[in-house]
């Protein structure tokens, strides 16, 4: 079978992780670029790859099969509709982009081309929601699910933080430059993709949001959800508490599935901490009385998803994910944004 080549788009701080799952797919990167040489030169010379400040120099080699995208979401669309145009396989980092109109373009795009396209919600990939997905016919009629995002930014609540990264000195807060949101599109985002995941489209929402007027993002989003498969309360926080979560390190993102046949605990450890951290799952089941734990060694879900992608791109199919995982987010994100503007509760409106 041939030898997938890559090309990486983007060599800042999440990269590595995409670097890593692609050496661990056994994919050849061909190319690395980055407008910061400085930033890619150390993967050029790790994978002895070929250094340019020009995505379509990778795009245009017929060599390329395939297009990791890490850059921000701000560039995606730009640089996944060329590649899709020259009938690429990508891997786009989440958030696939920062409204949902470019991810529908994209995605339709994609669909229209027949060509493999995956956003990188690497969470699905955890062992412990694996798991618990396999179980889930095993609790009966789905009744309430409870979901959150807790993540331990510093204090935001009382007063302007004295960086760039979250403040606003210079008129724009990094975080939003960078990722163009707040809570909800850094640590929510990937806990809307697990709702789409275990219980399917949700088709109405109400939603609340919090932004200081000291800064220029979201601190806090809470929303309701309607399911095909019940109510889910969902809740993304950005909070100053260091010793919180079921591992006591500030990271508290935790999942409660409860059917009238049993239920689902998942309590997922910090994203970057994967080496040493590892997440939870306790299923009870009605029938017996009993809790069963479910522990792992620890394991990188980037590199499990990357694998899945590219075992699948060596099949030249799709595989079981879907090419609009990516836009159902930024929907999703879009309804909610709308819902708390407006106080009212929304029927989502998929386009596609």
């Amino acid at each position: 079978m041939k030898k997938i080549i890559a090309g990486v788009i983007g060599c800042g701080s999440i990269a590595r992780f995409h670097f890593a799952g692609l050496e661990k797919a056994d994919v050849t990167i061909k190319w690395v670029c980055d407008i910061s040489r400085e930033a890619a030169n150390k993967w050029a010379e790790k994978f002895k790859a070929t250094y340019t400040s020009n995505y379509m120099d990778i795009i245009n080699d017929p060599e390329t099969d395939l297009i990791s995208v890490t850059s921000f979401s701000s560039t995606h669309k730009e640089i996944c509709m060329s590649a899709i145009h020259a009938r690429k396989a990508v891997i786009c980092e989440k958030t696939l982009t920062e409204n949902a109109d470019d991810s529908l373009a994209i995605v339709k795009a994609a669909e229209k081309a027949q060509t493999i396209f995956y956003t990188s919600y690497m969470k699905r990939f955890i062992p412990a929601f694996e798991q618990a997905k396999a179980l889930m016919p095993s609790l009966g009629k789905i009744i309430s699910t409870h979901i959150r995002a807790y993540q331990c930014w510093g204090d935001l609540w009382t007063k302007a933080p004295d960086n760039d990264f979250f403040g606003k000195k210079s008129g724009k807060s990094i975080v939003m430059k960078k990722y163009g949101g707040g809570i909800l599109v850094c640590g929510g985002s990937h806990i809307l993709d697990l709702i789409c995941f275990f219980l399917g489209r949700p088709v109405k929402v109400w939603a609340s949001m919090y932004k200081p007027d000291y800064l220029d993002f979201d601190i806090q989003t809470a929303a309701m959800f309607e399911t095909n498969n019940g109510i889910v309360h969902y809740e993304a926080l950005a909070h100053p508490l260091h010793k919180i979560g079921f591992l006591r390190d500030g990271w508290d993102e935790r999942m409660e599935i409860n059917g009238t046949n049993g239920r689902l605990e998942i309590y997922s450890a910090e994203w970057s901490s994967f080496e040493h951290k590892v997440s939870l799952l306790i299923h009870y089941d009605n029938t017996t009385g009993t809790s069963t734990e479910y522990r792992y060694s620890p394991v990188s879900p980037f590199e499990r998803a990357i694998t899945f992608f590219c075992n699948n791109i060596r099949k030249g199919k799709q595989g079981n994910q879907s090419r609009i995982t990516g836009y159902e987010v930024d929907e999703l994100i879009s309804h909610v944004k709308k819902s708390a503007k407006t106080g009212n509760a929304l029927p989502i409106k998929w386009r596609i």
